[in-house]
């Protein structure tokens, strides 16, 4: 799953030129993506590596990327 999201990203940011700041994943693909992380890491941790905001969106039946300028987090150091 990790895989999978780095490559939407870098496919986006390839496309776009820009870094996407929001995942949207199904509730089935966040389980699998916090899996994919050590017990230690919090969501907020995952969400600073990916450098995105997430949202559990229940219609999504793929994980797919996005740039908004009302997505406005910013990335704790």
């Amino acid at each position: 799953m990790l895989a999978y999201i780095y490559r939407l990203i870098l496919d986006f940011e390839q496309e776009h030129q820009i870094h996407p700041n929001l995942l949207y994943l199904n509730k089935f693909h966040y389980e699998h993506l916090k899996d994919a992380f050590s017990d230690g890491y919090s969501l907020k941790n995952i969400m600073n590596i990916l450098q995105v905001e997430l949202i559990v969106d229940l219609t999504a039946v793929h994980p797919h990327v996005s740039w908004s300028h009302t997505a406005q987090r910013k990335i704790a150091s």
